[in-house]
């Protein structure tokens, strides 16, 4: 045994040997089969040596290729996990009130639109009368339409899958039964399509959540004079109720989300001696702004735009003056398109000088318009304003109402284009609209033509010359109208509606002399600032001061030429001669 042993040890011992030398006896043979090599000459076609490589360079491309396949693939699914996962903590953040996110992988492009529409209901979209509205739409200028998602009655008009829209039973009898394929077939037309949701007028609502509605000081339901109860605008719930709707529209395809009875009920005077808002400490304009500034935040992933529906004469009165939480300045920088109702019927005697604005359609929406384009002139980043009109007859409430006919509804078009306002909605409760007041489609619009050479003139939308902005400027000043004034200065946009007004009372100079120089504006119109030459003489208690040479910038700032006036003129406009010493 133990020999046997002995004889393996040496046997492995000698293999072991061999091993080490053998690699070297290798290296040595390969080394002298390469210099034999050498010596052999080698033939290579003309295109082997650039056809390696191409191949080389073709599976260097696929390599790439497939690691960048590979890279996009492994993030989408990273994507659709944290999909998962964000959706699954709003269904826990929202409750009943979840709508899902839009799909991942992109959104179609929703480019703004220069929306001519008309209004129609749930029921409209669902009956047979519905084809001759849409070839109305097809064959005159007309480009867009506003359908009811949520209605004045509160009642949503298509099958929803929200939980608590189904809870309180708002969907119980829809209209419009499959609302996607009435999107699909829109935008197969290039029809622009607004969703309108109405908001705080809810009396379904406000009946099945009692707890979320404008209580009466007594107990019970506030009501108003046509028994209606409406919702309670300080109330969360409410908010987050119209919002999953709004969310909903967007996922079946609306481009625009439009609210409507976007404020506390009329006739505040009465309103605020009978009932009682849970919740309600903050003004009521700013809880308006700050629902428009909440939905358009929680809007932001749907790619819609917002829009807002306001009583027209907010544009002519200043502040929260109706208490029902709609001021312009307050609402505006919030939307996309901000839609005053200037319908003429809704303008009482005396209203721009007329005892009857209804009987007065373009001159009406001119002056309702004209202060429209004054309040927006004074912020930073307006809404565009996109005007409703008046497609009805108010005989049956407005003493002394004419007849709307073609010529009348065509009036209130024109005015506003006159303007430069080249969009609007046509509003009739009943979508009974007249062909008769449009053009056809793509005819030249000779009113829209004649602005458009107005502005390469140097006009502005109110078909002012920067020299004749600086005297109307001028004489707001003379006349205390601080209004006129503000929506003429330039301040950087530093005052608003609250301290101009403060800062008007300290004046105690008055313009008594102007004498303007006109400037060329360019062909073309002015990008950019022009400059007023000027002599202003003013008057501070007896004492006049004489500003010879002056030069004033005036810019064309959202869409009206507005004014810098000097240093030394401001001074002035304060200079208190008492104070010195």
């Amino acid at each position: 045994m133990f020999m046997y042993r002995t004889g393996l040890t040496v046997f492995f011992a000698l293999f072991s040997v061999m091993l080490l030398f053998l690699p070297l006896s290798l290296t040595g043979c390969l080394a002298s089969l390469g210099k034999e090599a050498e010596a052999i000459p080698v033939t290579h076609s003309e295109n082997e040596g650039s056809a390696a490589g191409e191949n080389e360079g073709g599976l260097d491309e696929r390599e790439k290729e497939l690691a960048e396949r590979a890279l996009k693939e492994e993030q989408e699914r990273l994507a659709r996990e944290e999909r998962i996962r964000l959706e699954e903590r709003r269904k826990v953040e929202l409750g009943s009130f979840y709508v899902p996110l839009p799909p991942l992988g992109g959104q179609k492009e929703n480019n703004p639109v220069k929306a001519r529409g008309i209004y129609l209901t749930g029921n409209t979209v669902g009956h047979p009368r519905y084809r001759e509205l849409l070839d109305l739409v097809e064959s005159t200028e007309l480009n867009a339409v506003v359908i009811d998602v949520k209605n004045d009655h509160g009642l949503v008009t298509y099958p929803t899958e929200i939980e608590i829209v189904k809870q309180v039973g708002a969907d119980l009898n829809v209209p419009i039964k499959d609302l996607k394929a009435v999107l699909d077939e829109l935008h197969s037309k290039n029809i622009y399509t607004i969703a309108r949701v109405v908001v705080f007028k809810d009396p379904y609502l406000a009946e099945q959540k009692p707890e979320w509605s404008i209580q009466r000081k007594g107990g019970g339901l506030w009501r108003d004079r046509k028994g209606v109860a409406w919702i309670n605008p300080y109330d969360r719930n409410v908010w987050e109720y119209n919002i999953a709707i709004a969310r909903e529209a967007a996922l079946l395809g609306f481009q625009e989300i439009q609210f409507d009875y976007i404020r506390f009920p009329e006739n505040a005077h009465i309103v605020d001696k009978e009932a009682y808002f849970p919740g309600g400490d903050a003004p009521k304009e700013e809880v308006i702004a700050e629902f428009l500034a909440y939905a358009r935040e929680q809007l932001k992933d749907y790619n819609v735009y917002l829009s807002a529906d306001v009583f027209g004469v907010i544009a002519t009165s200043w502040g929260d003056s109706d208490r029902i939480g709609q001021t312009w300045e307050e609402m505006s920088p919030h939307i996309d398109y901000i839609c005053p109702m200037v319908y003429p019927s809704h303008y009482g005697p005396g209203y721009f000088g007329f005892s009857v604005p209804d009987a007065h359609p373009g001159e009406t929406v001119g002056y309702a318009l004209s202060d429209a384009l004054k309040r927006n002139a004074t912020l930073s980043k307006p809404a565009i304003i996109r005007p409703w009109l008046q497609s009805f007859t108010a005989s049956s409430w407005v003493a002394g109402a004419i007849t709307y006919g073609p010529a009348e509804i065509r009036r209130q078009i024109e005015t506003a284009q006159s303007m430069g306002i080249d969009e609007y909605l046509l509003w009739n409760a009943n979508n009974r609209y007249q062909r008769e007041s449009l053009l056809v489609a793509g005819a030249p619009d000779p009113v829209l033509e004649q602005f458009f050479q107005s502005r390469e003139a140097g006009l502005d939308s109110l078909g002012r010359t920067p020299g004749q902005a600086v005297e109307i400027f001028l004489e707001a000043i003379r006349t205390r109208d601080w209004r006129e004034a503000f929506a003429l200065q330039i301040t950087e946009f530093t005052m608003d509606y609250r301290s101009y007004p403060a800062w008007k009372e300290k004046w105690t100079a008055r313009p008594v002399y102007c004498a303007v120089e006109h400037p060329e504006v360019p062909a073309g119109g002015s990008a950019g600032p022009l400059w007023v030459n000027l002599e202003v003489h003013l008057t501070v208690e007896g004492e006049e001061f004489k500003l010879a040479g002056e030069k004033w910038e005036v810019k064309l700032e959202n869409h009206l030429w507005r004014v810098r006036p000097s240093d030394t003129f401001l001074r002035l406009m304060t200079y208190n001669p008492g104070a010195e010493g």
